[in-house]
Protein backbone atom coordinates (compact mmCIF):
# COMPACT_ATOMS: atom_id res chain seq x y z
CA UNK A 1 0.00 0.00 0.00
CA UNK A 2 1.40 3.38 -1.01
CA UNK A 3 1.37 6.38 1.31
CA UNK A 4 -1.04 8.24 -1.00
CA UNK A 5 -3.56 5.50 -0.28
CA UNK A 6 -3.11 5.87 3.47
CA UNK A 7 -2.31 9.52 4.19
CA UNK A 8 -4.13 12.27 2.27
CA UNK A 9 -1.94 15.01 0.80
CA UNK A 10 -3.51 17.69 3.01
CA UNK A 11 -2.17 15.80 6.04
CA UNK A 12 1.26 15.33 4.48
CA UNK A 13 1.42 19.12 4.08
CA UNK A 14 1.38 19.41 7.88
CA UNK A 15 4.11 18.53 10.34
CA UNK A 16 4.32 15.06 11.81
CA UNK A 17 5.08 15.27 15.53
CA UNK A 18 6.39 12.34 17.55
CA UNK A 19 6.17 12.80 21.31
CA UNK A 20 8.49 10.42 23.15
CA UNK A 21 7.26 9.17 26.52
CA UNK A 22 8.90 7.39 29.43
CA UNK A 23 7.50 8.56 32.77
CA UNK A 24 10.46 7.95 35.05
CA UNK A 25 14.26 7.91 34.74
CA UNK A 26 14.12 4.20 35.64
CA UNK A 27 11.78 3.50 32.71
CA UNK A 28 14.01 5.45 30.35
CA UNK A 29 17.00 3.34 31.38
CA UNK A 30 15.32 -0.05 31.67
CA UNK A 31 12.95 0.07 28.68
CA UNK A 32 15.40 0.79 25.88
CA UNK A 33 13.37 -1.25 23.39
CA UNK A 34 10.37 1.02 23.96
CA UNK A 35 12.51 4.09 23.26
CA UNK A 36 13.95 2.46 20.15
CA UNK A 37 10.44 1.72 18.86
CA UNK A 38 9.32 5.28 19.59
CA UNK A 39 12.28 6.71 17.67
CA UNK A 40 11.45 4.30 14.82
CA UNK A 41 8.18 6.19 14.40
CA UNK A 42 10.27 8.83 12.64
CA UNK A 43 11.17 6.29 9.96
CA UNK A 44 7.54 5.21 9.75
CA UNK A 45 6.36 8.80 9.21
CA UNK A 46 8.97 9.21 6.48
CA UNK A 47 7.84 5.95 4.84
CA UNK A 48 4.25 7.22 4.90
CA UNK A 49 5.26 10.29 2.93
CA UNK A 50 6.40 13.03 5.30
CA UNK A 51 9.62 14.78 4.34
CA UNK A 52 12.39 14.47 6.93
CA UNK A 53 12.28 18.22 7.65
CA UNK A 54 8.53 17.99 8.34
CA UNK A 55 8.98 15.43 11.13
CA UNK A 56 9.52 16.81 14.64
CA UNK A 57 10.61 14.56 17.49
CA UNK A 58 9.91 15.84 20.98
CA UNK A 59 12.03 13.86 23.41
CA UNK A 60 12.87 16.43 26.08
CA UNK A 61 10.36 14.91 28.53
CA UNK A 62 11.75 11.38 28.57
CA UNK A 63 12.02 10.41 32.22
CA UNK A 64 9.59 13.05 33.50
CA UNK A 65 6.19 12.25 34.95
CA UNK A 66 3.09 13.62 33.22
CA UNK A 67 1.57 14.42 36.61
CA UNK A 68 2.61 18.08 36.30
CA UNK A 69 2.63 19.44 32.76
CA UNK A 70 4.13 22.81 33.65
CA UNK A 71 7.56 21.17 34.10
CA UNK A 72 7.43 19.31 30.78
CA UNK A 73 9.08 21.44 28.12
CA UNK A 74 8.26 18.99 25.33
CA UNK A 75 4.59 18.79 26.26
CA UNK A 76 4.33 22.57 26.33
CA UNK A 77 6.01 22.71 22.90
CA UNK A 78 3.48 20.19 21.61
CA UNK A 79 0.32 21.87 22.90
CA UNK A 80 1.49 25.50 22.60
CA UNK A 81 0.34 25.98 18.99
CA UNK A 82 -3.01 24.35 19.79
CA UNK A 83 -3.95 26.37 22.86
Amino acid sequence: MYSAEVIPSQHLARKAVIDMRQSTPHQALSHQESLRLQYALTERAHALGWAAEAIDVIDTDVGYSAARAQHREGFNTLVGPVT
